[in-house]
């Protein structure tokens, strides 16, 4: 799969990409022997980012700047190698409190460059094919499982600024989708891309799923984002909400993808038929949920 990419396409100057390159090569010479080393790297990956988001807000190579720092924090935790010494470590409470600082750090990084991209978008009209080509085949897959076409009512919960997911699936099979997200400078950024796109009419904004009963009690298909923290008292309350038909796709990252997702017990999902959709080098892992009587219906 290929990887999702940060980097704002428009580089400004040849200064900056030297800068990245520098920055990634200081980073890629750091070897990881003990747990020392990995907090080292947990910490200095907290440190820049918060640097680079100063950056980000007063110079115009910022954003590339941040952007580039998030894809390498990707393509730490799809390492296998990093993987391996995650789960020699991992448990450590040291290593979990970096493990929080970093996420929320990341969150935060994220929802930053998705907020300045979606800007520089709408009011320079740059050419959204670039953006909507970096996630389609992730997204397409995730589609295929989850069997979503242009009579479905899909709900995306998390969905920031930049939902690529959403303006994919709305745009390729013209199914209604509205996206929910409680920072409201992400729900402005978001309509005015949706307006931007021509996607308007099927794709709406909202600071909550419950403003929406109606749609909720019709839907087919929730999508409930990786940043997501609270996933287990979320999906507690859509099962009494949503058809029990509805399946519900869920964006996790346990072990080392926790730096970069909020994590989700698979194990306590009792009341639930679980389907895991494996892709590799993903920056999260993807469930498909239905409740358990429903998916014994089907079945027979």
């Amino acid at each position: 799969m290929k990887k999702q990419s940060y980097i704002d396409p428009h580089p400004s100057s040849y200064n900056s990409r030297l800068v990245v390159e520098m920055k990634m090569e200081m980073m890629e010479g750091l070897r990881i022997v003990d747990f020392k080393d990995l907090l080292n790297v947990l910490n200095s990956l907290e440190d820049e980012l918060k640097q680079l988001m100063i950056t980000a807000l007063n110079a115009p190579e910022g954003l590339e700047l941040l952007g580039t720092k998030l894809d390498y924090l990707c393509e730490f935790i799809v390492s296998e190698e990093n993987e391996k010494l995650w789960r020699q470590w991992g448990d450590r409470e040291d290593v979990i409190q970096c493990t929080k600082r970093l996420r929320a750090t990341s969150d935060e990084a994220l929802c930053m460059v998705e907020k300045m991209r979606a800007l520089r978008v709408y009011t320079e009209e740059w050419d959204m094919d670039l953006y909507l080509s970096l996630l389609s085949a992730s997204v397409n897959e995730e589609r295929h499982y989850a069997q979503i076409d242009g009579t479905s009512k899909v709900l995306f919960i998390g969905a920031g600024a930049f939902p690529l997911s959403a303006f994919i699936i709305a745009k390729e099979t013209c199914a209604e989708v509205v996206c929910t997200d409680i920072d409201h400078e992400a729900i402005y950024h978001g309509e005015k891309l949706a307006q931007f796109l021509g996607l308007q009419k099927i794709l709406h904004y909202s600071d909550s799923h419950l403003r929406h009963p109606e749609f909720l009690a019709a839907t087919t298909h929730v999508f409930i984002a990786s940043l997501v923290a609270e996933k287990k008292e979320l999906l507690e309350e859509l099962k009494s909400k949503v058809p029990p038909n509805c399946k519900i796709i869920v964006r996790y990252g346990n072990g080392l993808k926790s730096v970069f997702n909020y994590p989700l017990e698979i194990s306590l999902l009792k009341e639930w038929q679980v389907k895991s959709i494996k892709r590799d080098n993903c920056i999260y892992d993807t469930i498909i949920l239905q409740p358990h009587k429903m998916a014994a219906v089907k079945a027979t």
